[in-house]
């Protein structure tokens, strides 16, 4: 991979940061930058990926390739949440699905920080959670930044969608 793909990645995570409040550790944030900079090459596959994940844990794929379907998770709900919704999917489900599929490949840290990194990338690359509509689903997926702007007009998210469809 390019130093200089790379060296643009990290300003974004570091960009995304700070407008968010987010501290990521230094393993997270590294972490960001390469996933980041190989997306910036690559192609980001979304159609299918409820059923190439749980293909992919059905027959118990390798880390590898679980690694690869959760970096996608986490660009698709960073970067592409319009166009996920749009095919009638749910930020919550594909942030879940991304979890998964870290915690699956033994990153437990990126599993458990999905939320965060999501938050940071979607800043950094122009795309945050805009109108209630939009960080109701964030805060829903996790997000602990969506939260906090929701709570500063007295909003709290409930874990469902019943009144949005």
């Amino acid at each position: 991979m390019q130093d200089a793909l790379v060296a643009a990645a990290d300003d974004l995570v570091a960009d995304g940061m700070r407008e968010t409040g987010i501290p990521l550790t230094d393993t997270l944030r590294h972490y960001i930058a390469i996933t980041l900079a190989r997306y910036m090459r690559e192609q980001v596959q979304v159609d299918g990926l409820t059923i190439r994940v749980v293909e992919a844990m059905d027959r118990r794929a390798d880390t590898s390739e679980l690694r690869a379907l959760a970096d996608t998770c986490l660009i698709a709900c960073s970067v592409f949440e319009r166009r996920l919704r749009r095919a009638g999917g749910s930020l919550r489900h594909y942030a879940g699905l991304g979890q998964t599929a870290y915690d699956a490949a033994t990153l437990t840290e990126q599993a458990y920080s999905f939320p965060h990194m999501r938050d940071v990338i979607a800043a950094a690359t122009g795309h945050p959670p805009e109108g209630v509509r939009d960080l109701l689903a964030a805060a829903r997926a996790g997000s602990s930044h969506a939260s906090e702007r929701l709570s500063e007009d007295g909003v709290i998210a409930f874990p469902t969608q019943r009144f949005f469809h």
